[in-house]
């Protein structure tokens, strides 16, 4: 199969965008997954995640996979680059709809360094834990939030570690907030370890732990998460077209042909 590629860098997060140009459209979703799991082996570029886009007869189709080759059916991050990614190809004007695993997401290329992902807001389900301190918020991936006073609990980041890698691993992030709208992240993720940004994570921070007395008539709310890189996921909520959009940094760092 002919790949064509670039590895990004999404507010310190490496991601490699590979795109299938020679897989028939009616591929079913098994044998995608199977080859793209090969694809995936093949493409070592310090990348924290490898996304796969096919083509699909109707749009665009992405899987995903971490370096530990598990599969993952969302991420934030890979889908704020794919609008640089197909910057300049037929039919792109820098919004991108792309189906995944978890549903269908909407990339924006912001500007030649800036890109988001649009994620409805009726897809993210925020939960209370069983033990009733954490928070399970599903962002069409798992992410368990954990509130802490000071940066950072030894004890936490060590369960955090543990959580994320354990026999049912989850997305474990431990958050301080500084302010109402900002938030400071430790994003501990399945498959990978900690992570510099993770845009599912920004997410579910902001669902869980954001302005809950809104209506429809209120503003569009911005709030600001901060993550290990030291770089920013801008979060706007928007009740008038219920959704979450979260914007940042996009580097392209280099070309791949395979």
């Amino acid at each position: 199969m002919l790949m064509t590629g670039r590895l990004f860098d999404a507010a310190g997060n490496r991601i490699l965008w590979l795109r299938a140009t020679d897989c028939a459209c009616e591929t079913d979703f098994g044998r995608l997954k199977n080859l793209g799991l090969e694809l995936a082996r093949r493409s070592r570029f310090g990348q924290e995640l490898t996304a796969i886009l096919f083509p699909s007869p109707t749009g665009h189709r992405a899987l995903f996979w971490n370096p530990d080759d598990s599969f993952e059916r969302l991420c934030g991050n890979a889908i704020r680059c794919l609008g640089h990614f197909l910057h300049g190809s037929p039919g792109i004007n820098g919004h991108v709809r792309v189906q995944t695993p978890s549903g269908t997401y909407t990339s924006r290329r912001l500007s030649a360094n800036h890109g988001s992902i649009v994620i409805p807001a009726q897809s993210i389900r925020v939960v209370d834990s069983d033990a009733g301190a954490d928070l399970l918020v599903d962002v069409g991936t798992p992410h368990r939030i954990r509130l802490v006073e000071c940066e950072w609990p030894e004890a936490d980041v060590q369960e955090a570690l543990a959580r994320s890698a354990g026999a049912d691993p989850v997305n474990f992030n431990l958050v301080r907030r500084v302010e109402p709208f900002q938030f400071r992240v430790r994003t501990f993720e399945r498959g990978v370890g900690e992570t510099f940004s993770c845009g599912t994570a920004a997410a579910a921070v902001v669902a869980a732990l954001g302005p809950k007395c809104l209506d429809f008539s209120s503003p569009p709310v911005s709030s600001r998460v901060q993550f290990a890189s030291g770089e920013q996921l801008t979060v706007i909520h928007n009740l008038s077209d219920g959704s979450y959009e979260i914007a940042g940094r996009v580097a392209i760092l280099q070309d791949v042909s395979l």
